[in-house]
């Protein structure tokens, strides 16, 4: 290192910076671009694409029984004026969505319409359903009645494999 003594014409020479700084700051970069890259990794893959899990047949039988009659429940609960025709709507939609990412592993409950019918003919069945639900739960007027959607919920239950 350079001793601090003043120059001829009374000025200090800039002190060098320490090669640390440039590792420190060449890291630094390394690691905002890995965050950047596993953003975009995460943010690329298909929507609702999931590691479908292991089921028995029995398990499926007992999901979807337990699943069908948690749609009864929700048309009785509408019928009794426990629950409106909307928020029927959507609980009927968040049933048949949980089951099949349980059945199945594809994360549809965090899935669009659009996202659903775009899937192809493995969610056709389900996208028919949340289209059928749709105007129910986004309707300005609660008119829509649910138990038509109920029973097409049911099948699509009842068949998914």
């Amino acid at each position: 290192m350079r001793s601090a003594e003043p120059a001829p014409s009374g000025f200090y020479a800039p002190e060098p910076y320490s090669a640390q700084w440039s590792w420190i700051g060449l890291a630094l970069l390394i690691v905002v671009a890995a965050w950047y890259g596993w953003i975009w990794w995460c943010s690329t893959r298909p929507p609702g694409v999931g590691i479908p899990p292991r089921i028995t047949p029995d398990r499926l039988t007992r999901i979807r029984a337990d699943y069908i009659q948690q749609i009864d429940l929700v048309v009785a609960q509408t019928r009794s004026g426990q629950l409106s025709q909307r928020r029927a709507h959507q609980q009927v939609s968040v049933l048949v969505r949980h089951f099949v990412q349980e059945v199945s592993g594809i994360r549809a409950p965090t899935m669009t319409l659009t996202d659903l019918n775009s899937s192809g003919d493995r969610l056709g069945t389900v996208s028919h359903v949340v289209g059928i639900l749709y105007p129910g739960e986004f309707d300005p007027k609660d008119t829509a009645t649910v138990a038509g959607a109920a029973t097409v919920a049911k099948e699509v239950v009842a068949r998914w494999s």
